[in-house]
């Protein structure tokens, strides 16, 4: 089945990961980016779409403010980027920062943004509630089959009518160059919006679900080797993972499955699996459906105000029922 041989996704290998390529080009023969679609929008609010982009570093001849001109805004849609390799320039919301690699890049519905790169950055993304990605696959098909006339005006009348990239462009942006820290577009694993320690774990908030419209939010896990992660039987939502960093045995079906720095870890609905860490890793949760904020702050409520209750079965039974949260169970094994 197709889905069994997708449940690691290893971006670093393009020829198996890299479903729909595009490359950005300009007439004059210079590419600002490659991309592909590595997994499928699905559901109301188009979840689970994934991305792996090259974003070429800028044209030697232009400035950084120069190349942030093709400033936008879209209508719908949240997307979050990771910087991978190479470092850029954003402009958001009236200011411009430097983005390094480690650095997460959250973007909601209306935000204007623009960005520079000043170096080749590898750029990995993830989407929900955006259309503009389904309408650049078909036109890569129409590209590929009839070339002439995905370059016909009438093409883009057509496309533009039915909304089909939902891009608002805008004039190019005055800005104030601040420090990254200030910028709230720009996250970090290393500045969490929150922050729990358990053995062998440390877990971070990366985005809150109030930074996407209810729909999900962002978990860092930052795991010691050793540790071991179980999940209930038949876990009720699909999941989806990033391991950023480090190496991680997953079992999927009673199947080991080895996730590496840069794979992603698609796991489907009702199937049962667990993880174990073989190296210190960094894995972030994706499809977000888990309440983890709620839960890890009720929890630490209940460790510092009450724990005598944490010593009955039924308090964590009932949390994690109440906030959704399919972890049945952390052991360390370091």
């Amino acid at each position: 089945m197709i889905l069994e041989k997708r449940i690691v996704i290893d971006l670093n290998d393009h020829d198996a990961s890299w479903l729909i390529p595009w490359k950005q080009e300009a007439p004059d023969g210079y590419v600002g980016e490659y991309q592909s679609t590595i997994l499928m929008a699905e559901g109301p609010h188009r979840e689970y779409s994934v991305t792996d982009s090259i974003m070429c570093a800028k044209r030697p001849e232009q400035t950084a403010d120069e190349a942030s001109a093709f400033s936008h805004a879209h209508r719908n849609g949240f997307e979050t980027f990771f910087v991978d390799s190479g470092w850029m320039y954003l402009y958001v919301d009236g200011r411009k920062c430097k983005v390094v690699p480690g650095d997460i890049i959250q973007l909601q519905p209306y935000q204007q943004h623009g960005m520079a790169f000043m170096e080749d950055v590898k750029y990995r993304g993830f989407f929900h509630d955006l259309n503009s990605l389904d309408f650049a696959e078909i036109a890569q098909h129409l590209k590929d089959k009839m070339p002439e006339a995905a370059a016909d005006p009438e093409f883009q009348k057509v496309r533009a009518e039915v909304g089909g990239m939902d891009m608002i462009m805008r004039e190019r942006p005055v800005y104030k160059e601040v420090p990254t820290e200030e910028v709230r577009a720009v996250k970090n694993p290393d500045r969490p919006y929150a922050s729990y320690e358990f053995p062998g774990c440390t877990v971070g908030v990366i985005t809150t679900r109030w930074e996407n419209a209810g729909v999900n939010e962002m978990i860092c896990a930052r795991l010691k080797k050793g540790a071991v992660v179980s999940w209930n039987p038949y876990p009720r939502e699909r999941e989806l993972y990033y391991v950023r960093h480090g190496l991680v045995e997953f079992t999927v079906y009673g199947e080991k499955h080895i996730a590496k720095e840069g794979c992603i870890v698609n796991i489907p609905r009702f199937a049962p699996h667990s993880l174990k860490v073989l190296e210190d890793s960094e894995i972030y949760d994706m499809g977000g459906k888990p309440q983890w904020f709620a839960f890890l702050q009720d929890y630490e409520a209940i460790r510092t105000y009450d724990p005598q209750r944490l010593e009955k079965p039924e308090t964590l039974t009932d949390l994690r029922k109440k906030f959704g949260v399919e972890v049945s169970g952390i052991k360390y094994e370091g």
